[in-house]
C-alpha cells in the first residue's frame, strides 16, 4: 500500500489528545447535585470495570476516528499491477462492432448487444481526463474516424445505429490509433468473422482490452439459398422455387412461418419444421402474371434478429433459346420435336447451304446425321464450342463420313467413326441421380424396358457418360472443350438402328440436350460482397457508356468494362443495403439485381472470454480479456490494473462509521 499525499500522516499524532483526556478524565471523581430528590426515577449501580470498558470503547472510537480521518486525508491506494506512461497523455479508441449481428439481445439485459456495447463504452470513457484524445472506430467508419473530446465521443456513442457492413477485426481495431495506448474492443466476437490470428500479430506498443457481450442465445433462421426447378421462367406457366432454410440455434424450431412475395403479391405461406443446426429444404409453387422481370423475396418470421429475414432475388423472363440444325433430312425428328416448344427457335441448314454468320449466334449445334462436314464447317464449330457454344453430334446412318475425323480431332475428342455391327444392344437404366435427369422421371422405375441400339460412333474418356449401353460403352457423353461444350450420341436417329427415336425418353432426354445450352444472364440473387458480375449487354454506338446501379435515390458506379459484348462490374464497396437495384445506362434500366446480406453474418455463435483467451499465446501481456460482466465490473477492472485500487474513500466511510459508534457508546452504555 501506498500514500498520496503521506504528509498527511503526521497528523495521526493527534491520537494522543483522546489518550491525554481519557487519563485525565479517569482521575476526576464526578460530583452529581439533584436539587430534588423527585428527579431520581432510577437508581443504577455501576461497577468500576464497566465504567471502565465503556471509557475504553469510547476512547478507541476516538482514536480509530481520528486515524482513519487521517488516512482519508493521506489518500492511500494498492499500486497498479500495469506500468504504463501517465494516462493523462495517452490517447484512447474505442472500437466498437455495430455490425447486423449486433441486434441480439444481451444475456442480462432487454437490450440489444449495441446498446449495451455503447454504454459499456460512455462508462470505459469516464476514466479518463476529459483532456484525453478519443477516437471512435465502428465498422462503418474505421478509414476515416477522427480524434475527439470525450464529450464529443459520448455524443458519437449516443447516435450509433446499425452498419450494414460486417465486423472486421484487424481493420476496426488497428485503423487510426497513431499513438494510442488503450484500445478497447466490444464486440459479440462472432466466430464466422473475428479472427484469432489477430490476437498474436497486434502492435505491441499499444494495450487492447477485449470486452465480449454474452447474448441472450444464437438462435436464428434465414434463408441460405434459392433455385428453381426449371431454369425457364415464363409468365402464365407454373414454376417450382426450391427454399434453402438454416436453423442456426441450438433447438429445433415448429412451424416457422414462410411467405413468397412477387411484385408486392403473396403468392405462398407454409409452416416448416427446423431441426437444429440444419438446413431444412422446402418446395414453393408459383404462376408468375404478366411480363418483364419479377422482383421477389421470400420471407422468415425470426426474432430478435431481423435484419436477414428477407431473402430477395429477381425472376427474369428466359430468352428464347436458338437451336440450329445442320442435317439433310427435310423431315428430321428433331424439328418436330423442338418446333412444339414456344421456348425453342430453331432454323434448320442442309450442309450445302449454310449461313455461317447464324451460326454464332446459336445456343446449340446440332450435326444430325450429315455425311460429309465441310472444312469450313469445322473451323467454325470449333471457334464456337470453345467460345462456350454447345455442339451435338448425332453420326450418320451410312459408313461414309471420314470428314468427321477432321472435327473431332480439332475438337481433341477421342472418337471415330465406325462400320461396327448392325445387331442392337440395349441401354442401361438412367442414373436418376445425375443433374441430367433432374425433373424426368415423375415415378422412377428400375426395371423400365429400355431401347435398343446400334453403335456407329465410338470414344472414351469422356466428361461425363449419361447413358450407357448395358455392357458399360457409353451412348450418350458430355465433353467439356474450352468454354463449351460437345454431346456425342452413339447412334443415328434411324428406328431402325435406334430405338430411342420411338421411345418415352427421346423427347426428355432431346429436350435436356437443348436446355443445357442454356446460359442464365444472371444469378437469381447475390451476396453483398466483394465480387464481380458479368451479364450481356448490346453494344452501344459512340459517346462515353457508363452503367450505374441505383435504388431509390442513390445511385453507385461500380468498377466496370465492356468486352466482347458483356459487362463485367464489380459490386462497390459503399453498396450496403440488400434490396432490388437497377442497372442503368444513360438513365435507361436495362437490368435488376438483388442483393443479400453475407449469410456469414447470420451465424451468431460467438467465442467465450475462456476461448479467447487460449488464443493468447502465453507472453502476450498487451491483450486483456474481460469476463462477462456488466459496465462497472469492466470499468474497476481496468482502474485496478492501470490505476490501482484507491482506498481514501473506505478510509472516509470508516471514519464517519466510529464517530456514530462513539455517539452512540456515550448516549446509549
Amino acid at each position: 500500500m501506498a500514500f498520496l499525499y503521506p504528509s498527511f500522516l503526521w497528523a495521526l499524532a493527534a491520537i494522543s489528545i483522546p489518550i491525554v483526556l481519557h487519563l485525565i478524565q479517569l482521575r476526576r471523581a464526578k460530583r452529581v447535585e439533584f436539587s430534588n430528590v423527585k428527579f431520581i426515577q432510577v437508581s443504577k449501580d455501576l461497577t468500576a470495570s464497566q465504567r471502565n470498558l465503556k471509557e475504553l470503547l469510547i476512547l478507541a472510537s476516538r482514536i480509530l476516528f481520528i486515524v482513519f480521518l487521517v488516512l482519508a486525508f493521506a489518500q492511500p491506494f494498492l499500486p497498479a499491477s500495469e506500468k504504463v506512461q501517465p494516462i493523462d497523455s495517452s490517447q484512447v479508441t474505442i472500437a466498437l462492432d455495430n455490425s447486423l449481428s449486433m441486434q441480439n439481445l444481451h444475456a442480462d439485459e432487454d437490450l440489444t448487444l449495441l446498446t449495451v456495447a455503447a454504454d459499456q463504452a460512455k462508462r470505459v470513457l469516464d476514466i479518463f481526463p476529459s483532456t484525453t484524445a478519443i477516437s471512435v472506430n465502428t465498422n462503418s467508419n474505421y478509414n476515416m474516424a477522427a480524434t475527439i473530446g470525450s464529450a464529443d465521443a459520448v455524443n458519437t456513442l449516443d447516435q450509433l445505429s446499425h452498419s450494414t457492413r460486417p465486423f472486421v477485426s484487424q481493420q476496426v481495431m488497428n485503423a487510426n490509433q497513431a499513438g494510442a495506448e488503450h484500445v478497447f474492443l466490444f464486440s459479440d466476437f462472432q466466430k464466422s468473422f473475428f479472427e484469432p490470428s489477430l490476437l498474436s500479430q497486434i502492435d505491441s506498443s499499444r494495450i487492447y482490452h477485449l470486452v465480449p457481450l454474452k447474448a441472450q442465445g444464437t438462435s436464428n433462421v434465414f434463408v441460405d439459398s434459392v433455385y428453381l426447378a426449371d431454369e425457364f421462367v415464363r409468365p402464365g406457366t407454373e414454376g417450382t422455387l426450391y427454399v434453402r432454410l438454416y436453423n442456426a440455434g441450438e433447438k429445433a424450431i415448429p412451424d416457422c412461418p414462410v411467405k413468397l412475395v412477387v411484385d408486392n403479391v403473396q403468392l405462398a405461406a407454409l409452416s416448416i419444421d427446423l431441426p437444429a443446426k440444419q438446413i431444412t429444404e422446402t418446395a414453393i409453387n408459383f404462376t408468375i402474371r404478366g411480363e418483364g422481370s419479377k422482383q421477389a423475396w421470400v420471407e422468415v418470421e425470426d426474432y430478435p434478429v431481423e435484419f436477414d429475414n428477407l431473402y430477395y432475388f429477381v425472376l427474369q423472363p428466359s430468352s428464347r433459346l436458338s437451336i440450329t440444325e445442320i442435317s439433310g433430312d427435310d423431315s428430321s425428328p428433331l424439328q418436330r420435336l423442338y418446333r412444339n416448344e414456344p421456348l425453342f427457335q430453331t432454323q434448320r441448314f442442309s450442309p450445302n447451304n449454310i449461313d455461317y454468320a447464324h451460326l454464332n449466334g446459336s445456343d446449340i449445334i446440332v450435326l444430325q446425321g450429315i455425311e460429309e462436314v465441310p472444312t469450313a464447317l469445322v473451323s467454325t464449330l470449333e471457334t464456337f464450342v470453345q467460345s462456350g457454344g454447345t455442339l451435338a453430334i448425332i453420326p450418320p446412318a451410312t459408313e461414309r463420313g471420314n470428314s468427321y475425323t477432321a472435327l473431332l480431332q480439332s475438337l481433341a475428342i477421342p472418337a471415330s467413326l465406325s462400320a461396327g455391327s448392325s445387331t442392337k444392344t440395349s441401354l442401361a437404366i438412367p442414373n436418376r441421380d445425375n443433374p441430367f435427369f433432374k425433373t424426368i422421371f415423375a415415378d422412377y422405375d428400375p426395371k423400365m424396358q429400355m431401347p435398343a441400339s446400334v453403335r456407329k460412333l465410338v470414344w472414351s474418356r469422356s466428361s461425363e457418360d449419361i447413358l450407357k449401353y448395358r455392357g458399360g460403352a457409353p451412348y450418350l457423353s458430355r465433353f467439356d472443350r474450352g468454354q463449351g461444350k460437345v454431346y456425342l450420341l452413339a447412334a443415328p436417329l434411324q428406328p431402325d438402328q435406334n430405338e430411342l427415336v420411338n421411345h418415352a425418353l427421346f423427347v426428355p432426354v432431346m429436350y435436356r440436350l437443348a436446355i443445357s445450352s442454356y446460359k442464365q444472364e444472371q444469378q437469381l440473387a447475390y451476396r453483398l460482397q466483394n465480387m464481380t458480375i458479368t451479364i450481356p449487354v448490346q453494344k452501344q454506338a459512340g459517346g462515353e457508356n457508363i452503367y450505374k446501379l441505383v435504388k431509390d435515390s442513390t445511385a453507385f458506379i461500380p468498377e466496370q468494362q465492356v468486352r466482347g459484348g458483356r459487362l463485367v462490374f464489380n459490386v462497390p464497396p459503399d453498396l450496403e443495403e440488400a434490396g432490388f437495384y437497377q442497372l442503368q445506362l444513360q438513365d435507361k434500366t436495362v437490368g435488376s439485381f438483388a442483393f443479400n446480406y453475407d449469410k456469414q453474418e447470420s451465424l451468431l455463435e460467438q467465442y467465450s472470454p475462456e476461448e479467447l483467451r487460449n488464443f493468447l499465446p502465453k507472453d502476450q501481456r498487451q491483450v486483456h480479456i474481460y469476463d462477462y460482466s456488466d459496465t462497472f465490473t469492466v470499468k474497476s477492472e481496468f482502474e485496478k490494473r492501470f490505476f490501482g485500487v484507491t482506498l481514501w474513500k473506505y478510509c472516509l466511510i470508516l471514519c464517519l462509521i466510529f464517530l456514530m459508534a462513539e455517539i452512540a457508546l456515550i448516549r446509549f452504555l
